[in-house]
């Protein structure tokens, strides 16, 4: 009777385990991140707290609400904003921890989802960081996404983001 029980759980945890591994479909996003840096006019990007000590930015924290577009041009189409925090966290000053929530307003299908991630943003390269989560049609979402720079000018910043992931639905 023994046998059967652990003969029947073996099989219930081969079912689990192959259900679990199944593919899952890719998605690729791409879209334009648009920030209006601290002290130019209509800033999305708001210095709150600085210990500058040192010559050095370590513990810098920054709140940000920023513009999700199309392309890369300021006047092209507004698919949603980029709400998070990012806090200097590397003694190097190399970058930031960042905690980003993507909420999609205008992205055909996703509109009214948001899509929560985490990672460490560096300024010199391609920033790759994890995908953790989401809403709406982008519940349970995992997987990671590159951040590159395009524009850098004093006061505005706009850079490159490719997602992918893959979500329970």
């Amino acid at each position: 009777m023994a046998a059967a029980g652990a003969l029947t759980t073996l099989l219930l945890v081969l079912l689990a385990c192959s259900a679990a591994g199944a593919a899952k479909e890719l998605t690729h996003f791409q879209f334009y991140f648009h920030e209006v840096r601290t002290g130019a006019p209509n800033e999305t990007s708001v210095l709150v707290a600085s210990q500058y000590k040192n010559g050095t930015t370590f513990g810098d924290l920054k709140v940000f609400d920023n513009a999700l577009r199309e392309g890369a041009d300021p006047s092209s189409l507004l698919i949603g904003r980029a709400r998070g925090l990012g806090v200097t966290a590397s003694l190097d000053n190399s970058g930031a921890l960042t905690t980003i929530e993507f909420v999609f307003s205008d992205y055909g299908m996703y509109t009214g989802s948001t899509m929560a991630t985490v990672g460490h943003f560096i300024m010199t390269d391609t920033a790759e960081r994890s995908i953790v989560g989401g809403t709406g049609m982008l519940r349970f979402a995992r997987g990671y996404f590159t951040t590159k720079i395009i524009v850098f000018e004093q006061g505005y910043l706009v850079a490159l983001i490719d997602m992918y992931f893959t979500t329970a639905l």
